[in-house]
């Protein structure tokens, strides 16, 4: 495998993750306005605000972008998890 392959992967890789992140941003926000003001806090603080610095630095892609995303992704999916248990239990 050669470089240009090897960056081309990990750019596809990003792009994927960046979607994901898109559809989970989506997906929170359909579920937020049954949430309690901590989780609302958290999504507003922590959450979002790294999803839109993602979307912004994802155009440098690097392995480094790519881990970070792959975090994100994980981290978000379990907020949205959490916080549709939240829901339905309301």
């Amino acid at each position: 495998m050669d470089a240009k392959t090897i960056k081309e992967d990990v750019k596809t890789e990003l792009n994927k993750g960046i979607e994901r992140l898109g559809t989970l941003r989506d997906e929170v926000k359909l579920h937020l306005h049954l949430a309690s003001l901590d989780a609302k806090q958290e999504w507003d603080e922590k959450l979002e605000p790294r999803i839109n610095e993602m979307q912004s630095s994802a155009q440098h892609a690097g392995d480094a972008s790519r881990v970070a995303v792959t975090d994100l992704v994980k981290r978000v999916e379990g907020f949205y998890a959490k916080l549709r248990g939240t829901s339905s239990a309301s």
